[in-house]
């Protein structure tokens, strides 16, 4: 269990909450920001005497380091809209500057990003803020599930761990969610679950489908998940774990209306013989 410990050491708490716009952030009464422009398509926003204040040099170039990662990861040249990220030093600070105490947010409408960084916590030094600003300005706004998978799968691990890894991990104790619960309900699943078991299938399905089909499940909602792969969700469920390095039939957390039920072990579902429905550029 030393694993699941780190992480809910570690977890960010970073989701997508309402939008607030970018000049709501910036005239908040409770900061007075410096911002940092150096960088063409993005300015960095941050507190005299900060943890930021004090790093700036580092923290500049590790957040464009991220930003172009990220538009590497979505394959494009430039983002032709100035990101704005600001930083504070604690999740009670967010709490001041957005009205919940997390350590990320991402506003795609205002092309805002928020994230804390101090001694403890440095959630700016990841793509996933990044990713949900660009992807969804570029691609409009998905499923939460596949806007948050695709968001750790630009990572390519969560909290520096690999996601296949992760996702054996869980299974050998016993916290695995059924996909179909994942994609139907997942805000009600544990973050600690949810984001890597997620961000794990995405990258099942970009390695298996493709770049362009991932897109197209991406713009066209869960309903033509089955469609695009020709393969039913448990079916996908089969192969992803079988990808993920599963070698025995996993057991699944029962949810019921109430939260988190018993253990159940569910029988494998048998696998497609047909061929799988290729989208490949």
């Amino acid at each position: 269990m030393r694993l699941i410990l780190t992480i809910l050491i570690l977890f960010l708490g970073q989701r997508l909450f309402g939008q607030i716009s970018y000049s709501r952030i910036l005239e908040n009464k409770n900061f007075k920001w410096l911002a940092d422009s150096s960088s063409q398509e993005l300015t960095i926003y941050y507190q005299v005497d900060s943890w930021t204040d004090k790093k700036i040099e580092t923290v500049r170039q590790r957040v464009i380091n991220h930003l172009n990662s990220v538009k590497s990861f979505v394959d494009i040249k430039s983002y032709d809209k100035r990101v704005h990220f600001f930083i504070v030093d604690s999740r009670e600070q967010m709490k001041l500057l957005v009205g919940h105490e997390t350590n990320g947010s991402a506003f795609y409408n205002s092309n805002a990003v928020t994230g804390v960084a101090s001694e403890k916590i440095n959630s700016i030094y990841s793509n996933h803020e990044l990713f949900h600003v660009v992807a969804m300005n570029l691609w409009g706004v998905p499923d939460i599930w596949v806007n948050e998978g695709m968001a750790v799968y630009s990572d390519n691990k969560w909290h520096g761990h690999d996601l296949y890894q992760l996702t054996r991990y869980l299974a050998d104790n016993n916290r695995l969610v059924s996909l179909d619960r994942l994609i139907k309900h997942f805000r009600k699943v544990d973050d600690l679950i949810s984001y890597p078991l997620t961000g794990s299938f995405v990258k099942y399905l970009d390695e298996t489908y493709g770049r362009d089909t991932v897109l197209m499940i991406w713009k066209s909602k869960t309903k033509n998940l089955k469609k695009l792969t020709g393969k039913t969700i448990k079916e996908l469920e089969t192969d992803y774990l079988r990808q993920a390095g599963l070698t025995r039939n996993p057991t699944f957390r029962i949810f019921n209306a109430f939260g988190v039920g018993d253990t159940a072990r569910l029988r494998k579902p048998r696998s497609n013989a047909n061929t799988h429905v290729m989208h490949n550029a």
